[in-house]
């Protein structure tokens, strides 16, 4: 059987258109083997999405953007086809998230499932959206701050120059002493560093001075202090065994009191003398009363002669 070359060129031409398509799906993220589900989302500004964009779930590849056209009879809204893989699950309350996957501006949707749902979205539903702040909007954000901490940091730099012309005079005669100082400072140097070397070498011979006469000190400090010990050790031993000589007579004496013996003794174990004292007391008490009453018993006067005395 013999093939023209018609025909050959033919198959090599539909041969090559297939495996540019394929291959062309295959650069841009596409399964052409893989069934897919498809889901819509709605959103005001896409910012640069296009077809084949990724879609992600938790940061892996679920699928990816198909065709995106936008609603004139509806506000311009700008309706987003996602081609998701079709063994992945997409719960009721699911988010599409528009968002920013690098620093360069590159655009995915994630997929910001309700894992608190039970029910499921079917093929060809409409998908809650929400679209996430790019840089340029945390920079607008936080631009206002910054530019007001700018515009109060070059006040502040205008006024401290301010200052500094208005003070300039004084800021160039303070530069000119300091001048004078380091010149006075620098011809005065060879004087105080010969003073300086003078100190130091009398400092050095005093030293050695002072270390010989404590070396010589040394013995004697030793020796006093061997004497000092002595001597309290000593006035220790001697005031210990007076003491002891003392608390031994004292109890020699208590024992000798508490037994009757000596007159303190006797005095404090015999009431004899107490009885006697307290008779003595009683009569003398008498006796006192009875010449209280009767003192011509006692005291005679006689003024003119003697008195007989037997009345």
């Amino acid at each position: 059987m013999n093939i023209s070359k018609e025909f050959k060129v033919g198959l090599l031409a539909v041969t090559s258109i297939t495996i540019l398509y394929f291959g062309f799906n295959f650069l841009k993220g596409i399964d052409m083997f893989q069934k897919t589900d498809t889901y819509y989302a709605l959103y005001h500004n896409i910012d640069g999405l296009t077809a084949s964009n990724p879609v992600i779930i938790n940061g892996m590849n679920v699928g990816r953007v198909g065709d995106i056209r936008i609603l004139q009879d509806k506000n311009n809204l700008v309706l987003v086809e996602l081609n998701i893989n079709s063994d992945i699950s997409v719960s009721k309350g699911t988010v599409a998230l528009l968002m920013n996957t690098d620093f360069l501006g590159s655009k995915a949707i994630e997929l910001i499932l309700d894992e608190q749902q039970t029910a499921l979205h079917n093929d060809g539903d409409t998908l809650k959206s929400s679209m996430d702040e790019g840089i340029a909007e945390i920079l607008k954000q936080n631009a206002g701050p910054v530019a007001d901490n700018l515009g109060t940091t070059i006040s502040r730099i205008n006024a401290i120059l301010e200052n500094f012309q208005g003070n300039s005079e004084q800021i160039n005669n303070s530069l000119r002493n300091i001048e004078l100082m380091s010149g006075n400072l620098n011809s005065n140097l060879p004087v105080m560093e010969t003073k300086l070397y003078t100190l130091l070498d009398n400092l050095n011979k005093n030293s050695a001075e002072l270390s010989s006469l404590l070396t010589g000190l040394k013995p004697v400090m030793e020796n006093v202090g061997q004497l000092t010990d002595s001597l309290k050790n000593l006035e220790f031993a001697q005031t210990l065994d007076k003491a002891q000589i003392m608390l031994g007579n004292l109890n020699d004496n208590m024992v000798s009191i508490k037994e009757g013996q000596g007159t303190l003794g006797k005095l404090m174990t015999d009431d004899s003398l107490y009885v006697y004292l307290s008779n003595t007391a009683r009569d003398l008490d008498r006796l006192l009363v009875d010449v209280q009453e009767n003192p011509g018993r006692y005291v005679q006067v006689s003024v003119f002669g003697k008195k007989d005395k037997s009345k």
